[in-house]
């Protein structure tokens, strides 16, 4: 199959919800191309914009491939695509070909942002040994040596923990990796547990784990993938909870001014809340810890756990809510003009990676909102004020 007709038949089958994990990874390296593939996926999925390439297509005489293309407003702003033939896919790519031949003559909406580029961010984090020394941690790959511990550093894989067979203290020596704004980090406990420390987050933990016990502690955002040993049960401390395992997956958030939330993918947890009581959950639930108490409740993990494969994915969260999560990756300021504006809900899929202006421009293409930017601080307010 031609390769524009392949992507043209995928981008209809993901508006349409019925995208498969293959297409999903080939539309994403479509994306990767260039801009300009992101700036047309942008504008194919903007009702006004579709409306107005049909009265373009008119022109190409291609209206047969539109005849079971109806386009309809929804509340949150998607396309309501019952039945698309694959003709109507084949008149997409036109559509996609027309605008692209109108780029130059300016036909194509250009972002209303400002100059300054505002860039996700990228593996890095401080490392401080149980000695006190510190080193900073990037794509530089590198080995550290301590008391109990080989340290590999990988500046694509993160960091990893090789225990010295001579060693035999009972002694405990602690490491702190910490993960400052725009930044994120892996490591490799010396038990084997994966670890992803996403923005703004600290895990102190034992260069080597001596005993029954496997306990570290959190503060920010991490991902678990614990290694399972029924002698020695894992423990993750927080300021609000103690979660204690012997072989799972989960996630754990504890931002100060934020739920702390324990979201379980597989395996099963006990989490303990500051009053002691204890609430076991199973894959698909998820304990909330805030100021009205501790609750259970079921979930879908995705949209807690997006964050470590690359991307942030929102489910009628608010506009606010979306907002203080991409400032803590793309670290700016954020200016509501009102506060109807922030409450505002919006489902999206956003890539980590991708320019702030690329996100912004998905956003404000979901919902009746608007993106304006000065330095650093954007301003956000609806369409129409």
């Amino acid at each position: 199959m031609d390769k524009n007709f392949e992507i043209a038949d995928i981008i209809v089958a993901f508006m349409k919800g019925e995208v498969t994990p293959e297409q999903l990874v080939r539309l994403d390296e479509w994306l990767d191309e260039s801009d300009e593939n992101k700036r047309l996926f942008i504008s194919l999925q903007d009702e006004k914009n579709f409306e107005h390439q049909i009265e373009v297509r008119d022109e190409l005489d291609i209206e047969r491939a539109f005849d079971r293309v109806k386009v309809r407003k929804r509340v949150k702003k998607y396309w309501d695509i019952g039945k698309i033939s694959i003709a109507a896919s084949i008149a997409i790519f036109m559509m996609a070909s027309v605008m692209m031949l109108y780029k130059n003559e300016g036909s194509r909406t250009q972002s209303s942002l400002g100059q300054e580029l505002i860039t996700g961010g990228s593996n890095r984090a401080l490392l401080t040994l149980s000695t006190g020394v510190q080193v900073v941690l990037d794509k530089q790959d590198t080995l550290l040596q301590s008391n109990m511990a080989r340290i590999r550093v990988d500046g694509t894989k993160g960091v990893s923990y090789e225990v010295k067979d001579d060693i035999v203290s009972s002694e405990l020596s602690y490491n702190t990796m910490e993960v400052p704004a725009r930044a994120e980090f892996q490591l490799v406990l010396s038990d084997g547990t994966k670890v992803w420390l996403n923005a703004g987050s600290r895990l102190r933990y034992p260069e080597r784990f001596v005993g029954n016990e496997r306990e570290v502690e959190l503060t920010g955002e991490a991902y678990f993938d614990v290694i399972h040993d029924e002698t020695a049960p894992f423990t993750v401390k927080t300021s609000r909870s103690v979660i204690t395992v012997l072989g799972t997956e989960f996630n754990v958030r504890d931002y100060k001014g934020e739920a702390n939330q324990t979201t379980l993918v597989r395996g099963r947890v006990a989490v303990c809340d500051s009053t002691n009581e204890s609430f076991i959950i199973h894959p698909g639930q998820q304990v909330i810890i805030d100021e009205d108490g501790t609750k259970v409740t079921n979930v879908e993990t995705l949209y807690f756990t997006s964050w470590k494969d690359g991307y942030f994915v929102f489910n009628e969260v608010t506009v606010g809510e979306i907002m203080k999560e991409l400032a803590k990756w793309y670290d700016f300021d954020c200016f509501f003009a009102n506060s109807t504006v922030s409450n505002i809900r919006l489902t999206a899929r956003l890539k980590k990676y991708d320019d702030i202006s690329v996100i912004l421009d998905i956003l404000s293409n979901t919902g009746d909102i608007h993106f304006s930017q000065k330095g650093r601080v954007i301003t956000v307010k609806e369409i129409g004020q």
